[in-house]
């Protein structure tokens, strides 16, 4: 009896040691990734924000505009996928994946890492897209205001285009946030079946790989 209490105690402390040892990695996994990303999004602006200074320079007024479209687009775009993504329920996903269908491992990757997904599109690229965008505006207002405008009309002009970039920003987001929330799995499914054109190149790049290793090993075997 004495040998079966002993036992019991071992293999409760052994269970309370082990999920003492799963809460401490689950702690330690939930900061990896917000420090990762913190790197990642301090790293991306400041090289996107000098780089964007750099060249948008030197741009006209028509060429800042289609730049400030195509961030703007961007941004949009990348926010649909972050919102879809924390929509998407995985079973269809599974189902599709079992039938073979085009996209789905991929979408069920993306729907497994959703927290990932949504920071790194909605936070980190839309961040990168305002200072780009921002950066493109300032060019706009260099372009607008000459040596003989007040301070009142500077002030005006630089109020008007940052508030008409942010309204065309927020704007977009509102109508294609309602639509990736209506149409989650369209959405991923269709960013996984682009995805999926990457990981059939790595496939078949693979493949080539392991036969011409198999080759060059017949070869110096015969």
């Amino acid at each position: 009896m004495d040998n079966d209490n002993l036992d019991n105690k071992q293999n409760n402390d052994l269970k309370k040691n082990k999920q003492k040892a799963k809460s401490l990695n689950k702690k330690e996994a939930f900061w990896v990734w917000p420090i990762k990303i913190f790197f990642l999004a301090v790293a991306l602006s400041l090289l996107f924000s000098v780089s964007s200074e750099l060249l948008m320079s030197g741009a006209g007024v028509v060429v800042s505009i289609i730049c400030i479209i195509f961030f703007i687009s961007v941004s949009v775009i990348t926010d649909m996928i972050g919102v879809a993504v924390t929509a998407c329920n995985p079973e269809p996903f599974k189902a599709m994946a079992s039938r073979k269908v085009r996209g789905a491992k991929e979408s069920l990757f993306l729907i497994k890492n959703a927290d990932k997904v949504a920071s790194l599109c909605a936070d980190v690229v839309g961040d990168v897209c305002g200072i780009l965008s921002g950066a493109a505006g300032t060019t706009i207002l260099y372009h607008i205001i000459t040596d003989t405008s007040t301070e009142a009309y500077e002030i005006i002009i630089a109020s008007l285009v940052s508030a008409i970039i942010a309204g065309l920003t927020i704007f977009g987001k509102a109508i294609f946030k309602r639509y990736s929330m209506n149409n989650c799995n369209k959405v991923i499914l269709t960013l996984g079946k682009c995805l999926s054109i990457f990981s059939r190149n790595m496939k078949d790049k693979k493949k080539k790989n392991t036969n011409t290793d198999t080759l060059n090993n017949k070869e110096n075997n015969i």
